[in-house]
């Protein structure tokens, strides 16, 4: 059974990435994911058979402005359904005027997430990630 747990750096830790996510520039050390989990915000680690599957979060940036972030693993995605209705009740519930998230942009499957979780595409940001890649500037407006 999949159960949601407050998130740790342990979990982030943990957490084995799926192929499409491997790339994408992430440099996931103990030291960022003490980082990721002390900011201003939501976090929530995905548990199944006490291993972590899925973490993701929103942060703030400032008052009424956010960004999202998820990282899955394969068997969250064997899961998706549940994850997918997770996550949109996470955002229809925060207190953010404006979500944003970045996404791969040779990343289909992420792009098509994002759209089906409300966001709409403001542009390409050329060379954004450590490792050279493009994104897209998704933003979820309420």
């Amino acid at each position: 059974m999949m159960i949601a747990e407050r998130l740790t750096p342990a979990h982030i830790l943990a957490l084995e990435l799926q192929p499409a996510q491997a790339p994408g520039g992430i440099v996931v050390t103990p030291q960022w994911a003490d980082y990721i989990c002390s900011l201003r915000g939501v976090g929530w680690a995905l548990v199944e058979d006490a291993q972590p599957i899925g973490c993701g979060g929103i942060v703030e940036l400032w008052e009424n402005r956010a960004q999202a972030w998820t990282m899955l693993s394969l068997r969250a995605l064997a899961r998706f359904r549940h994850v997918h209705r997770m996550v949109r009740d996470v955002l229809d519930d925060s207190p953010w005027r404006r979500v944003e998230m970045d996404v791969d942009a040779e990343h289909a499957a992420g792009v098509a997430w994002a759209r089906h979780l409300g966001f709409e595409c403001e542009g390409l940001r050329r060379k954004y990630t450590v490792d050279g890649r493009d994104t897209f500037l998704f933003a979820r407006v309420k």
